[in-house]
């Protein structure tokens, strides 16, 4: 992640690429408990300023407190309402915070370039998660904020590769997503779209990206073009 304390992970930093992805999630080697959904399509394209990807993680607990961040361009399509979440302060919406440090979780530092930390580290971490990242309610939260529970509120993030290869990355409890090779070995073709879907809300991206380091553009305050974090529909 973009900010992982030291370039390690104690128990599982991350590190990243781009505005759709990331790679490892741990130094360890034990695999996230995220599943991911594929299927061959023609691929689609087109994408809005509001999506992005970010960090993973695996055990540990969280608990509150708030901030924010971003990066990567994205905008809302397909019925997302009509207030600007990049209007908002920073703030941690959750009100709750990942407090574990770098111990190896799919729920570890969301917000942060998860891809960034962990191609510091050995071969295999370095290349785990070629995407990851993180979904938030606002444009502006903090780092190990908390993001949109994808357990409870069902949201998936929807990547289509440059071979026409659809991918669904379901949004853990702390709002991550990720890709994790351990459990999926097909490589993933860049560039690649995304979009993150809530219900029959979704939210594109408009550029195709060439990295998977979601959080690494969709940080608080966004960056390359970014205008702040991956936000739900």
């Amino acid at each position: 992640m973009v900010a992982c304390g030291d370039a390690g992970e104690g128990p599982g930093a991350e590190g990243g690429t781009g505005s759709a992805g990331g790679d490892e999630t741990s130094s360890s080697g034990e695999g996230p408990t995220t599943s991911a959904t594929t299927t061959n399509t023609t691929g689609t394209g087109g994408e809005d300023p509001t999506s992005g990807t970010g960090s993973t993680g695996g055990s540990g607990d969280a608990t509150g407190s708030g901030g924010a961040g971003g990066s990567g361009d994205a905008s809302g399509s397909g019925g997302t309402g009509g207030d600007d979440p990049f209007a908002h302060a920073p703030v941690c919406s959750s009100d709750e915070h990942w407090t574990m440090g770098d111990h190896e979780s799919p729920l570890m530092h969301p917000g942060m370039a998860c891809r960034t930390c962990h191609s510091m580290k050995e071969p295999r971490v370095a290349t785990r998660l070629p995407i990851v990242g993180t979904v938030y309610p606002t444009g502006h939260e903090p780092d190990d904020c908390l993001g949109v529970d994808g357990e409870a509120e069902a949201v998936v993030v929807e990547i289509t590769t440059a071979d026409a290869r659809v991918i669904q990355l379901p949004v853990n409890a702390s709002g991550n997503f990720l890709f994790d090779t351990v459990r999926d070995r097909t490589p993933i073709t860049f560039p690649i779209t995304a979009r993150v879907v809530k219900g029959g809300k979704e939210r594109k991206m408009l550029t195709a990206q060439m990295s998977g380091d979601c959080n690494s553009c969709h940080s608080q305050n966004g960056a390359e073009g970014a205008p702040g974090r991956i936000v739900a529909p």
